[in-house]
């Protein structure tokens, strides 16, 4: 396993994956969001008549839907980060639980030996316990069986399908299973 004696931030994939996705947010939070909620403030301060439906749009209705949701993935991109900061790579076992939303897709990987690779929703079991990414969904191959993992998966961790390259939190799985895979937990 490279750089398992070191943070998972100094595996150069890595370090570049996560500094991306806080520039992103930073940029989004810092720079967009302001200038969406001001320049049709400051138009219609003016007078100019046009920029007072835009901005009955944007503070009635994508301000307070968006604006959390950018603040979470914020967040989430930041405790990331310093469990990447404080943690090594290592190298879990972990299995692909077939949620009954993607069943269809395992039957036809199972079908094709050879040609377009099938990824399903990461719906995971690492020692026992039921993780999926968070704050977005991720698709992984059905056929994965381990993971890098910074920090403990089961508690916040942050995996990676191996190589480091797209680091995602790791959070409790909340829906049910299906009834074949409620008895395997």
């Amino acid at each position: 396993m490279p750089w398992a004696s070191q943070p998972a931030i100094k595996h150069p994939p890595t370090r570049r994956a996560i500094r991306w996705r806080l520039l992103r947010q930073a940029t989004l939070i810092l720079g967009v969001w302001p200038a969406l909620i001001l320049v049709p403030l400051l138009g219609a301060a003016s007078g100019n008549e046009r920029f007072i439906p835009l901005l009955g749009v944007v503070m009635c209705a994508l301000a307070p839907v968006l604006l959390p949701l950018s603040i979470w993935t914020a967040v989430s991109a930041l405790k990331a980060y310093n469990r990447l900061s404080t943690h090594p790579w290592r190298l879990v076992e972990c299995e692909v639980v077939p949620a009954s939303s993607h069943g269809w897709r395992l039957r036809a990987y199972e079908e094709q030996p050879q040609g377009r690779e099938v990824r399903v929703p990461a719906i995971l079991r690492i020692n026992g316990m039921v993780v999926t990414p968070s704050p977005f969904k991720r698709y992984v191959s059905p056929r994965l069986g381990h993971l890098w993992c910074a920090g403990d998966p089961l508690s916040g961790g942050v995996a990676s399908e191996p190589g480091g390259a797209r680091p995602f939190r790791l959070v409790r799985y909340k829906w049910p299973l299906p009834t074949g895979e409620a008895n395997r937990t």
